[in-house]
């Protein structure tokens, strides 16, 4: 048993804490207050600055990517009031150690740290998710492997500096063996009992579901089953335990001990973790004993040499004693590259951010005015390009290469230049025939950036790098990085993560004093002075205009060397419309020399394969 159970815990009891008597909770000067927010509950434990208990309280779920920061911070004021109740006056916490379910980047970490700061101005925050305040209440400085099998289910392992983790994917993309899992199992075996039944009766685990939801017949449950949220589906797993001898209860649970065994196994060995202390983190394993045992006995049997416990230690109070210190369990960072970040983003030296000159008055002007400004603004596009013509047609060269080797291009951005890299790719299949994976666009904020502003998701330099780690990105691609200001973290965490795994890499900005850089010959950065805009900083005008007439010229021009085009006609496009029948037609017809009735009747009648006829 790890130093902090055996502190805390003797023999799998509580000790008691002794309580400090009123006259040292009148003078403590500091409190440290513990916050661990799940799916199901959020729970806070408050201790004085010599580590003494003073209170705890229990509230609501408070999932971090579910529910807004004014009930965050509502719920947490509440639960220190609760956990203050034994003082005279509730004073404020002078550090908060805030580890919350849903926390999973540096942006959700900052957020946590704004929240904590708007709830207790004067407190220091230590943030994180919930599964880090729980290794730290179980584990405390010891190596080894912690379960979380609660609603959801994670594993993490530690192992000196190192960390590993497993799952905790979201309901949707893992859990497995989780109680929400159980849950949802429990349901589907249900309904197919009673589709075999031919719905005359419930099956007895049916019967007992019925029962413990208090519904009349399966009709209301599946009605339940449509509305339920994910807590409330786990809440189903003690069913479960009810039928030890039940043959669909017993194959959920070793399906879910199975699971749960083998992602322990595989956090253990991503860090060399030989016999190792594995700790099951409350939840289930705490509540339902014999499924703790089943567990125990899987992983020993799984993993030669294995100490496996169930720690008493709950989450908050590993959330509170990381409040009092340095947190050892927070994610590793991006893997440190010989090319560091520029650190700030200097926005107020960008081109593109400068006030033009000429359009000082522009709110004065009245419409034709204003027409004419911008297409004068955009005349100094053409001009601006045209000095970086030999770096272009390396790049398109480069593109070219690619994707004759069967790697791929990349776009990569956010906001403007990231929807503009996403339509220049989605162009290309039915302009050319392409297959779709062979140009890609990727955008900070993902498909709903595409239509709405998730402008925040562009301040994640892990998430660009992931971004290239997800896609498998490797020495056959090009990876292009569009940022007009030439500071987007996403974009350049994303360069980085390529360049290291050797891709050709390209950053495409209209600020020649952006810092960014990459060694080594395959990383061409091309800035191009397109100069202010005429808007300050709306890059969607003279940038915008030049990234996109940029990126079709490269695509244009790598499909055009891939013998996608015959002359100066697409012999490969989709014809998907009628607008398209009729330009491949009149392709046809310029090709094989035949009237355009007759080319469009051929085409007609062989399914409108146009490149197929053009073989022949």
């Amino acid at each position: 048993m790890p130093p902090l159970q055996q502190k805390v815990f003797r023999k799998g009891k509580k000790t008691r804490r002794k309580r400090p008597s009123s006259q040292s909770r009148l003078v403590a000067r500091n409190l440290f207050l513990g916050i661990e927010g799940g799916a199901t509950r959020t729970t806070a434990l408050l201790l004085d600055e010599k580590g003494h208990f003073i209170g705890r309280a229990e509230g609501g779920p408070c999932n971090l990517r579910l529910i807004s920061d004014d009930k965050i911070v509502h719920i947490w004021k509440e639960l220190h009031r609760k956990s203050s109740a034994g003082m005279s006056s509730t004073a404020a916490p002078s550090s908060v150690g805030a580890f919350v379910a849903g926390c999973r980047t540096t942006a959700d970490q900052e957020r946590l740290k704004r929240l904590v700061k708007r709830a207790w101005p004067g407190a220091r925050a230590t943030v994180g998710d919930d599964s880090q305040s729980a290794m730290a209440a179980a584990l405390g400085n010891a190596d080894g492997v912690m379960l979380i099998c609660g609603t959801g289910s994670i594993v993490r392992a530690k192992k000196g500096g190192r960390t590993a983790q497993v799952g905790g994917w979201g309901h949707v993309g893992g859990d497995g063996g989780s109680g929400y899992w159980m849950g949802r199992e429990l349901l589907r075996t249900i309904f197919r009992k009673a589709d075999e039944k031919e719905k005359t009766h419930a099956h007895p685990l049916g019967q007992a579901v019925l029962s413990f939801l208090m519904l009349a017949t399966l009709e209301d449950l599946v009605q339940w089953s449509l509305e339920a949220s994910k807590a409330e589906i786990a809440s189903l797993t003690p069913v479960l335990f009810r039928f030890p001898t039940n043959t669909l209860a017993k194959k959920i649970l070793n399906d879910a001990v199975r699971q749960l065994r083998d992602e322990v196994d595989l956090a253990a060995r991503q860090i060399g973790l030989r016999a190792p202390q594995v700790v099951l983190n409350q939840g289930i394993a705490m509540h339902q004993p014999r499924f703790a045992k089943m567990l125990s006995r899987a992983i020993r049997k799984k993993i030669r040499g294995a100490k496996v416990f169930v720690s008493r230690a709950e989450g908050a109070l590993g959330a509170a004693l990381l409040a009092r210190g340095t947190n050892p369990f927070l994610p590793e960072k991006m893997a440190k590259q010989k090319d560091p970040l520029p650190v700030g983003r200097r926005l107020d030296q960008a081109l593109t951010e400068q006030r033009n000159p000429r359009t000082m008055d522009l709110h004065r002007r009245n419409i034709p005015m204003l027409v004419k400004t911008m297409l004068d603004e955009e005349s100094r596009t053409i001009p601006a390009i045209r000095p970086h013509a030999a770096v272009i047609s390396k790049v398109a060269s480069w593109i070219t290469d690619s994707l004759k080797s069967g790697g791929h291009l990349f776009y990569i951005g956010a906001g403007t230049s990231g929807r503009l890299g996403v339509l220049d790719a989605a162009e290309c299949p039915p302009t050319f025939g392409s297959d779709p994976e062979q140009v890609q666009g990727i955008i900070a904020g993902g498909m709903k950036a595409l239509y709405r502003s998730v402008e925040s998701a562009e301040d994640e330099s892990e998430i660009g790098c992931q971004s290239m780690q997800d896609r498998g990105i490797g020495p056959k691609d090009v990876v292009i990085g569009i940022t007009a200001s030439g500071s987007t973290p996403f974009v350049l965490g994303a360069l980085q993560e390529a360049h290291a795994r050797e891709a050709k890499t390209v950053l495409l900005t209209f600020n020649p004093r952006a810092e960014f850089r990459l060694s080594g010959k395959k990383f061409i950065r091309l800035e191009i002075a397109t100069g202010p805009e005429v808007l300050a900083g709306s890059t969607r005008l003279k940038a915008g205009t030049a990234t996109k007439l940029i990126l079709n010229m490269w695509t244009t021009i790598a499909m055009i060397r891939l013998g996608k085009v015959q002359s100066n006609l697409m012999i490969n496009l989709e014809p998907t419309c009628e607008k398209l029948h009729d330009r491949a037609a009149r392709i046809y017809s310029e090709l094989r020399h035949v009237p355009l009735d007759q080319a469009a009747g051929i085409l007609e009648q062989n399914q409108w394969e146009l490149r197929k006829l053009l073989k022949k």
